[in-house]
């Protein structure tokens, strides 16, 4: 019997070490569409409507068979703000992005269509919640043509169902800055937006029942922290003050070593981009209007839940209260479950400098899949992206949960002895007894973080590719490049692999249309497979174990693998125990 116990111990900790392994399953050089012809492709290109070094992905949710993108118009020449592409396995690893709902829909200066979406929120009935800020070309010279909007648009009916424009004191067309959403479908529904807004930011509040909007303002929590505003992203320095902007919605259900609570009220996540602080505020607080009168700041509580090791951008929720983070300056992915202290149980797991330079959104699918969208705006923002080398990626592993909105569909095992309520009031939970982790993942306990070298490598001598010919950066730039940091060393060049054996792929109808197929021929020989290198070491605090991401291959089963190496495992733990 104990041996039978030893055994079972070791596959479930290799379950769990396999749990988060993630991998690059897409990755683009520069982003590009499905034209309805080729001649309205040149033409594009030839009047600035597509400026392809312009064009960066911020948000990502997946829904049925496609993944959801969010194209921000940050500047000129982006000709669909909203996209979507294949989810499925797939040969090709840089697809084109199809304009969604339609081409129509993302027309330009017009009210009615959809001008600049920041990212979206999905819900199981397959509704899309569309946050369209109106103002476009943000980071330049921006434009004020039209107000900022939420749009609901079913996709299996292929139609909207909602189309609500926000009052000006509510989101102000000429500086509110619409960034992240989720949805409570509580009492008929509320969305909480959060408005990353310069000069006024806070939590917009969208009830679906009575059409109606407010916002929530707390400058404290809400806005940016002076002290966190200066930080470094694989070299180039960010140094400017960001306010709230990533959020996630906590689950229904609050478990203990002996009460289950199933409380309509829940908790909202937030921070600022320059804050270390976690910050929490409760539903109730936000759907009671009374608490945004005459645009006054919010003088109830606020939890201030602790600090993490860096700046973060992106966070969503799981169904089973794990929250997901970004830490932008050690270029890493944390968790932290929601009925565990923040403080003492965070955790990294996924740290890489090379293919997690700016995570920026997540999105989970219905296997209990997590993606990570990777776009490296440090470098969009100042006109330093290579358009030679990948720039966006999807890297995705398998953590066993679903999206927050699936939470009362959560199995979770009841304790014969445990209480089981249904609230709606707050209850301060009995803790279980924490219990170090088995699986090295450090605890993260802020520290700061040594000076890092210079992670840059030479660029490798391409062939440009003739179509679209990127327009070359201007002499003068708006913002100087930064200068590398003292005793910077290039990155060790990867040994070359033996190029894969393959058939010639069919010849495209149009040079533009597959493009980045062609990019992608160069990319699978190109990557090497990551190791604990000298660069990764160099990046990392002390104590904290560095996890790798594997390199861009076509999207393969990953339940294979590990079930070769269970089968191993397995075999090697009867010969131990017998």
């Amino acid at each position: 019997m104990k041996s039978n116990n030893f055994i079972l111990f070791f596959l479930v900790g290799v379950l769990s070490a396999y749990a988060e392994k993630f991998k690059v399953t897409r990755e683009w050089k520069y982003i590009n569409f499905t034209w309805p012809t080729e001649e309205v492709y040149r033409a594009a290109e030839a009047n600035g409507a597509y400026i392809p070094e312009n064009n960066i992905i911020a948000g990502i949710k997946h829904f049925d068979d496609y993944f959801y993108l969010s194209l921000p118009r940050m500047k000129s020449g982006v000709p669909a703000t909203l996209a979507r592409i294949p989810a499925g396995m797939t040969q090709d690893t840089s697809p084109l992005l199809e304009p969604f709902p339609s081409w129509e829909m993302n027309k330009l200066d017009d009210c009615d269509s959809l001008q600049n979406v920041q990212n979206v929120e999905i819900d199981p009935k397959g509704q899309i919640w569309i946050i369209d800020g109106g103002r476009t070309d943000t980071l330049l010279n921006p434009v004020s043509r039209c107000p900022p909007k939420l749009v609901i648009f079913d996709i299996k009916k292929n139609a909207t169902t909602t189309a609500y424009t926000f009052p000006n004191n509510v989101a102000n067309a000429n500086h509110s800055f619409l960034y992240d959403i989720v949805v409570d479908d509580t009492d008929s529904g509320y969305a909480y937006i959060t408005d990353n807004s310069g000069t006024d930011p806070g939590i917009v509040v969208f009830s679906v029942k009575d059409h109606h909007s407010w916002k929530l303002r707390h400058s404290q929590t809400m806005k940016a922290d002076p002290t966190a505003s200066a930080f470094k992203v694989n070299g180039v320095m960010i140094n400017v003050p960001l306010n709230i902007a990533g959020i996630a919605l906590g689950p229904r259900i609050h478990k203990s070593a002996n009460r289950i609570i199933v409380d309509e009220d829940r908790e909202v996540f937030f921070c600022p981009v320059s804050s270390l602080h976690l910050y929490s505020i409760n539903t109730t607080v936000l759907r009671n209007e009374m608490n945004s009168l005459n645009d006054g700041e919010y003088q109830g509580e606020v939890k201030d839940l602790g600090l993490k090791a860096s700046q973060t951008v992106g966070m969503t929720m799981n169904n089973r209260g794990i929250l997901y983070y970004t830490l932008l300056s050690t270029n890493s992915i944390a968790k932290w479950d929601t009925h565990t202290p923040f403080q003492t149980r965070q955790r990294i797991i996924a740290r890489d400098p090379r293919f997690l330079e700016w995570p920026n959104s997540f999105s989970f699918d219905q296997s209990g899949n997590i993606t990570v969208l990777v776009n490296r705006l440090n470098r969009f923002i100042y006109d330093k992206l290579n358009l030679n080398e990948p720039n966006f990626r999807l890297i995705t592993a398998y953590v066993g949960g679903k999206s927050y909105m699936y939470d009362q569909g959560y199995d979770y095992t009841v304790d014969p002895n445990a209480t089981v309520t249904t609230t709606t009031e707050n209850a301060d939970l009995p803790q279980p007894e924490i219990l170090p982790g088995s699986d090295n993942d450090p605890y993260l306990i802020p520290q700061p973080l040594p000076e890092r070298k210079s992670e840059s490598e030479p660029a490798p001598e391409t062939t440009p590719v003739p179509e679209p010919e990127p327009k070359p950066e201007p002499n003068s730039e708006p913002v100087p490049e930064p200068k590398p940091e003292p005793n910077s060393e290039p990155e060790p060049e990867p040994k070359a692999e033996p190029e894969p054996t393959a058939e010639p792929e069919p010849e495209p109808k149009g040079e533009h249309v597959n493009q980045e197929q062609a990019n992608h021929d160069d990319m699978s020989t190109d990557h090497d497979h990551m190791n604990h290198d000298n660069t990764m070491e160099d990046s990392k605090p002390a104590n904290q174990s560095s996890v790798l991401i594997q390199e861009p291959v076509a999207v393969e089963s990953s339940s294979s693998k590990l079930v070769c190496t269970l089968i191993g495992v397995f075999t090697a733990c009867l010969l131990f125990a017998f």
